[in-house]
């Protein structure tokens, strides 16, 4: 039987939003943990910045957000580990 979110009492809705808030918690960590994984210091990546397109050096990696120099040196960005692109060398 399908429960009906209607029929639920506040302390019910309360509950459930603690249940799903967690859960979005959990799947946003391992997300954060796969692009992390793919992340070192040094590694040359792009990313949409508040201006268009960015590309910058990783210059430290956090549990929750990566630090990346500009490629021109003068700007810093803290960016999430998810909304990175690692660039390829073309050869």
């Amino acid at each position: 039987m399908a429960m009906r979110i209607d029929d639920l009492t506040l302390d019910q809705l309360l509950e459930l939003n603690t249940f799903i808030c967690q859960r979005i918690d959990e799947l946003q960590d391992q997300e954060n943990l796969q692009a992390l994984s793919q992340l070192r210091v040094g590694l040359k990546v792009t990313f949409n910045g508040r201006s268009g397109p960015a590309v910058g050096i990783v210059t430290k990696i956090n549990r929750k957000s990566v630090i990346v120099l500009a490629e021109d040196g003068k700007a810093q960005y803290k960016v999430s580990p998810g909304l990175l692109r690692p660039l390829r060398d073309v050869k």
